[in-house]
């Protein structure tokens, strides 16, 4: 009896521990489950995130590279192989020298040795052969990563900046023929102004000065007639001082004759007899003759509106002419150098000057093929300076006079 009741009892406690290692299995299984699930939520984000990142490698707006020291394509995106004009599997482990344009090749070259050779970014802007032989403006910009031998490369196709670039060229040498053409006919008309107003009214003067020295021989030095004969001579010179001023402004007749010196020279003395409190000071360097006539107008206009601008704008007590002309062993190093300072109250150069003074000065010195600086500080003067190169100019002399 007591043998079968300790033969059910081992059968009931092995009963009950299959059924707690089934109860076990069954919540170990619902855990794996659970984490299948989980795994397959979580490679489901992965592949979909693979799928974003090789969208987004593939369809950038610029082309992505890895070359090695030898130029070899080792990958490249799609926007990459359809700027190279060629399906994927033929660019890969191919020269890249091979799709430049064969002008650029060495820039390309030099490009690959100074990128292996630096530790920072390289830039440089080449062509490349694109369909029906058309070449196409890329942009490359490189990094090398340490200890692998290779750079990551992104191409950028900047044909469209190059073309806008261009076509902003053109209307900008426009611009400055039709400015030169501008001041050329405008120079021509204070010429043939100057003339009329030398040769006409000159003349009239003249003979009224004379008829009234007739008068005042005449009449008696007591008389009204007398009197107002000297009043007159004294209006007519006071009206050949204004014409001269007038003609001064106008056309200097000493630029003409004499040349850009003595014209400077000249207009020291109208200025400074017009301006008494202000000290002038005149310095040239250098020998100023067979310049051309548009860079003896140009150099004296400038010179003549920053006076002007003294004059009306500086609050100055000094100012400071210097004309400088450097020659060198070749044409190319001939250059005029033309600098106004003045110590006046200056003002701030990223502000918008009110006047077309200063416009008008660069204008001129860009359309007679110079460049125009101004630098200025409030409370401490104004510098304008001026550099012309003097080769083109001068082979140009006889063809661009004004």
């Amino acid at each position: 009896m007591n043998k079968n009741q300790d033969s059910i009892k081992t059968d009931d406690s092995e009963i009950h521990s299959k059924i707690e290692l089934l109860t076990q299995l069954q919540a170990h299984r619902l855990e794996l489950e659970k984490q299948n699930s989980k795994l397959k939520d979580v490679q489901q984000q992965l592949k979909e995130t693979h799928d974003r990142y090789a969208a987004l490698y593939d369809n950038v707006p610029v082309g992505y590279l890895i070359l090695d020291k030898a130029g070899n394509i080792l990958a490249i995106n799609l926007t990459g192989s359809t700027l190279l004009g060629k399906e994927h599997e033929f660019i890969l482990n191919k020269s890249f020298l091979s799709y430049i344009v064969q002008d650029d090749n060495d820039r390309f070259l030099n490009y690959l040795q100074q990128t292996f050779n630096s530790s920072t970014n390289t830039v440089t802007e080449l062509r490349i052969k694109g369909s029906l032989n058309k070449a196409i403006h890329i942009r490359l910009e490189s990094l090398v990563i340490k200890d692998a031998d290779i750079c990551h490369t992104v191409m950028t196709n900047i044909n469209l900046i190059k073309e806008t670039t261009d076509r902003n060229q053109e209307l900008l040498h426009g611009n400055r023929r039709l400015m030169q053409n501008l001041f050329k006919i405008q120079e021509e008309e204070r010429r043939l102004l100057a003339h009329e107003l030398h040769d006409e009214l000159g003349q009239w003067l003249t003979a009224i000065h004379a008829e009234t020295e007739t008068i005042a021989y005449f009449s008696e030095k007591d008389s009204a007639i007398h009197i107002s004969a000297q009043a007159i001579k004294e209006c007519i010179k006071k009206m050949h001082d204004a014409m001269r001023d007038m003609l001064c402004q106008l056309r200097p007749v000493l630029l003409d004759t004499l040349g850009l010196e003595d014209a400077l020279l000249e207009l020291k003395k109208q200025w400074t007899t017009h301006n008494p409190h202000i000290t002038l000071e005149l310095e040239f360097e250098g020998k100023f003759d067979n310049l051309s006539e548009l860079i003896n107008i140009t150099t004296f206009r400038i010179v003549q509106e920053a006076l002007n601008n003294v004059r009306n704008h500086a609050q100055a007590n000094s100012v400071l002419i210097h004309l400088h002309r450097k020659t060198g062993a070749i044409p190319a190093d001939d250059v005029l150098s033309l600098s106004v300072e003045d110590n006046g109250k200056g003002y701030d150069v990223n502000q918008v000057p009110h006047g077309l003074g200063l416009l008008g000065m660069r204008e001129r010195a860009i359309a007679a093929g110079g460049k125009f600086f101004v630098r200025s500080i409030p409370s401490h003067g104004t510098q304008i300076h001026a550099k012309f190169p003097l080769d083109s100019s001068n082979r140009r002399r006889k063809t661009d006079a004004l």
